[in-house]
């Protein structure tokens, strides 16, 4: 890794893809200081200027983690020396897939309000807002159309959005960021419908999946209504370009996902699309592994970067 940060320029050209996500698992938690600052240093030596922890831990799961706060103070340190921002995503319950998936709406709601106290409860305890590089918070669950058909599913979670959103808003000074994505899963409910109810009620900054690291650039035409409605409204919204490509897996649940760094072109596609999107920021999802990774596809990736 340090090889990797030595051999980058840090200069962005003029348009570039200047933001990250860094999706942090319980192995992050063996690297070294040196190691953490290697990596930073990477993503910077490629261009990115702000990047987006994910999430800062786990739970609800086989592996409960949480990063230490020291470890979150060496990555501030380092991205101020740096001048690179930092945007903080909130503990993540891992049973959100399993809970969106059982049809008992109270349930769903009990977990609901349980990650709304979790994530809360973190944000508030923490000073992490007063550094220079914060620049606001993530709530790290993915909202697609499917799972929020029905309308009392949708009234709950504008209810836990605007729970969640008008504290961390108040105080980071800016609102909260959401991902979203098309569902390829077959549902009365558009995705512009969900979001045009939503945005009219919820203080949020939404970041769109390009969704083409799994479904190819077909993906972007179901993204095409909640584009224009965004657009229309003139509401602020991110572009997330995906840098991997899904390869084929025995299921199709997820539970199996296997990936690689796509290829230059195909991300040339992507950016050209991203120009014109009109979108406040294009982020890369994500320089770590798909970019500054050991693989063969990520070192020629790298290689090509910035494209």
């Amino acid at each position: 890794m340090a090889a990797v940060a030595a051999g980058l320029s840090a200069c962005a050209p003029p348009w570039s893809v200047q933001s990250t996500f860094w999706q942090l698992w319980p192995s992050h938690l063996a690297l070294s200081a040196q190691a953490w600052r290697e990596r930073i240093a990477a993503m910077h030596g490629l261009g990115f200027r702000e990047i987006i922890i994910q999430w800062v831990g786990a739970s609800g799961g086989p592996e409960p983690w949480q990063l230490p706060a020291s470890t979150l103070a060496l990555i501030f340190d380092e991205a101020e020396r740096l001048g690179m921002g930092l945007q903080l995503g909130l503990p993540y319950d891992e049973r959100w897939w399993r809970q969106l998936g059982d049809s008992d709406d109270a349930a769903l709601a009990a977990f609901l309000q349980a990650a709304q106290s979790a994530a809360l409860g973190y944000a508030q305890s923490s000073n992490w807002p007063q550094r220079p590089a914060f620049r606001g918070w993530y709530i790290p669950y993915e909202i697609e159309q499917h799972s929020w058909a029905a309308p009392q599913r949708r009234e709950l979670l504008q209810a836990w959005l605007g729970g969640l959103a008008g504290p961390l808003a108040a105080q980071a000074g800016a609102a909260p960021a959401i991902s979203t994505y098309h569902s390829k899963l077959p549902g009365p409910l558009a995705l512009d419908e969900l979001w045009s109810g939503l945005l009219d009620a919820v203080p949020l900054r939404l970041m769109i999946q390009d969704g083409v690291g799994v479904a190819g650039m077909v993906a972007y035409d179901a993204l095409a209504p909640l584009h224009r409605m965004l657009l229309a409204r003139r509401a602020p919204f991110d572009l997330i370009v995906e840098l991997f490509e899904e390869l084929p897996s025995a299921r199709q649940d997820g539970t199996t996902f296997r990936a690689r760094s796509a290829d230059g072109e195909r991300i040339r596609r992507q950016l050209r699309i991203a120009r014109h999107y009109r979108a406040r920021r294009v982020v890369a999802f994500a320089a770590d592994p798909w970019l500054i990774g050991p693989t063969p596809e990520a070192e020629r990736l790298r290689r090509e970067w910035p494209l």
